[in-house]
């Protein structure tokens, strides 16, 4: 796929406040790597936001999901929908520091796809789908990590100006996908060395951003299940 592919999905601030609420309501165990509570509930949020701007991005296409799980690996909240009997995992993440820009990351990153058994044959979830924010990880976190933030305050308002709920208005990419089929067999005609990378004590798989498929192409796949 290229670049101008990728979609920006915008974001609402009743949105990013109904994010909030839902990071607070439900508590997700740190179980990769201990982190400031503030970058933990950033984490949290971002997932939601990405759950949020993901189903009505599906929505305006006529398509309906329904929302399974939600896994916190550490990095950020892994979340599981359904659609006609297919499941669809949906990574977020930030832009890391040395990439700089969003078009860094489209052409060095891959899919998240965290390598949770030994074989890819044995992968769960269907399809997995990528989203970016437009924040880079390290300036953020340093940032978060310095604010003085209430995270169990009811003032709603105030934990969206403490959070800066803003920064997550226009800063919302849907890139890539795949599905499962595809990347077995990918991952099958790669060398063994050659079919995971390594991240913060995690083993992903490989999965280039730019040698999958486009979000469009997402709508077509879902429509011929």
């Amino acid at each position: 796929m290229l670049f101008n592919q990728i979609l920006k999905i915008s974001i609402t601030e009743e949105e990013v406040k109904s994010a909030i609420l839902l990071s607070q309501s439900n508590l997700f165990r740190d179980n990769l790597r201990l982190r400031h509570p503030n970058v933990s509930f950033d984490s949290k949020i971002r997932g939601y936001v990405g759950e949020i701007g993901l189903k009505k991005w599906f929505t305006q296409n006529n398509i309906t999901i329904l929302t399974q799980n939600y896994i916190d690996d550490g990095l950020s909240i892994d979340i599981d929908f359904e659609y006609k009997g297919k499941d669809i995992e949906l990574k977020t993440s930030l832009i890391p520091d040395i990439d700089e820009n969003l078009l860094t990351v489209f052409n060095r990153r891959d899919i998240k796809i965290i390598k949770r058994e030994p074989e890819i044959e044995k992968l769960k979830g269907d399809i997995h789908i990528q989203i970016y924010f437009e924040h880079q990880t390290k300036k953020k976190d340093s940032w978060l990590r310095n604010q003085n933030i209430d995270l169990e305050s009811t003032n709603i308002d105030y934990l969206y100006d403490s959070i800066l709920g803003k920064s997550y208005l226009e800063k919302t990419f849907l890139f890539s996908w795949i599905d499962k089929e595809t990347l077995i067999k990918r991952i099958n005609s790669l060398p063994n060395h050659k079919r995971t990378w390594s991240f913060a004590m995690r083993n992903f798989w490989v999965c280039p951003l730019k040698d999958s498929f486009s979000p469009q192409e997402l709508i077509t796949y879902l429509n011929r299940l």
